[in-house]
């Protein structure tokens, strides 16, 4: 028999669409794994075959998604990307699941992969998440991020390297065949490494051409790090679906990316930049010297300008981006969405959208949105975050998570 569920007594912010949307009074009825229906007025159900649950006070809106998750990055990390390589194997797993368990006590539902350090960190958390073993969220999952000779990353045995396209065509099927859906190519440099500039440019069109081909051929998706106006650019024109960062954004990317206007999405990372560039990782070894030579300070400004850009010209802008420093601790992703409102000029409910309504349509399924026929991921806060924003990061305003029609996380402050 299918379980059915009615949430009576909250307000609902639906994410239909409206940047200006305020959270109503509904009542929402789940049957299985679906919202099978969404009412302002009492919804009229058999008590008996019915579990209700009475949410009085409190805000539901869709889970939360973030684009651009490293899960190898334990919870006390700190920029050690070869220690965690290198670290036994037994042992990390069990970090990964611990952040996994974060992201969605967190309100995330959904992530998509940028990256490992341990070629099967993805992989197998997915496995034991599906499998019930775990909680966590839906992943997407991604493998070794892949860079070009004498790129960044080249040399670290961390990351594939792609010399040319036939190169590029077989590292994307082989991890396609491992069952990674999100491979993350690097395609520009990174200032933090003052020796591989923001600015730097790597790879071709021919490779990323056949990178998008190959995965296309196996239902997998083509990420890239592109900090580089040229980088967004070449990757806007050759077809790759989601573009991370984008903090250098020319006349040429800004019409390349509005040439694929609902088929390509933009995933900053601006509060990882932010955060640095105020001071918030100085404690962790990050000084004012070493910020100065990345060049950091400009690419703050020159990527609030470009995401204005972007957002005025109707790119899809999706949240996430490098959290899991002590900077940006793991369990703070919503941040993300506060610097979008500080910064970006978005509304609450916009940037609310970049972690919800605006990611379904690249993972091809029915989520971020509160409404009849999707799945029933839904997050459940105290307050209303279309006035305070920062409600989503804050624990003890998250009362509960809902993944595919069950109740994954309950907050045992709030129910003891």
């Amino acid at each position: 028999m299918v379980e059915r569920m009615l949430l009576r007594g909250a307000q609902v912010l639906t994410c239909s669409g409206d940047p200006d949307e305020k959270p109503l009074e509904r009542e929402v009825l789940v049957e299985g794994n679906r919202i099978v229906k969404v009412s302002t007025s009492p919804i009229d159900v058999d008590a008996a075959s019915v579990r209700t649950v009475d949410l009085h006070g409190a805000t539901i809106l869709p889970g939360l998604s973030d684009a651009h998750t490293h899960i190898s990055w334990p919870l006390d990390f700190v920029f050690d990307h070869d220690g965690v390589a290198a670290s036994p194997p037994n042992q990390h797993i069990l970090d990964v699941a611990a952040v996994a368990r974060t992201f969605l006590e967190s309100g995330y539902t959904s992530i998509i992969g940028a990256g490992v350090l341990q070629h099967d960190d993805d992989l197998l958390a997915k496995d034991f998440i599906d499998r019930g073993l775990i909680p966590g969220p839906r992943i997407v999952p991604s493998g070794p991020m892949v860079t070009a000779p004498g790129a960044l990353g080249a040399d670290g045995g961390m990351m594939d390297v792609a010399a040319d396209a036939s190169t590029m065509r077989d590292i994307v099927a082989r991890q396609c065949d491992d069952g990674i859906r999100a491979i993350k190519l690097f395609i520009s440099g990174d200032g933090i490494m003052p020796e591989f500039p923001s600015e730097d440019t790597y790879m071709n069109d021919e490779m990323l051409e056949a990178a998008v081909d190959e995965a296309a051929k196996h239902g997998a998706i083509i990420t890239v790090h592109a900090r580089s106006a040229e980088s967004v650019a070449m990757a806007a024109r050759t077809g790759v679906q989601l573009i991370h960062h984008a903090c250098f954004v020319d006349d040429d990317a800004l019409s390349a990316l509005e040439a694929r206007h609902g088929d390509v999405w933009v995933c900053p990372g601006l509060h990882y930049v932010y955060a640095m560039v105020h001071g918030h990782a100085e404690p962790w070894g990050m000084t004012p010297d070493r910020l100065e030579r990345s060049g950091y300070s400009n690419e703050l400004e020159s990527m609030v300008e470009s995401l204005r850009k972007l957002h005025a010209s109707g790119v899809q802008i999706l949240a996430g981006g490098d959290f899991g420093h002590q900077w940006t601790h793991h369990g703070t992703y919503a941040a993300e969405l506060q610097r979008y409102v500080e910064l970006v000029e978005m509304t609450p409910v916009e940037a609310i959208h970049t972690a919800t309504r605006n990611t379904g349509p690249l993972l091809g399924l029915e989520v971020g949105q509160v409404r009849e026929g999707y799945l029933a991921d839904l997050f459940i806060v105290d307050g209303d975050p279309t006035e305070d924003i920062t409600i989503l990061q804050r624990p003890e305003r998250r009362r509960a998570v809902i993944k595919d029609g069950a109740f994954a996380y309950v907050n045992p402050h709030r129910y003891p």
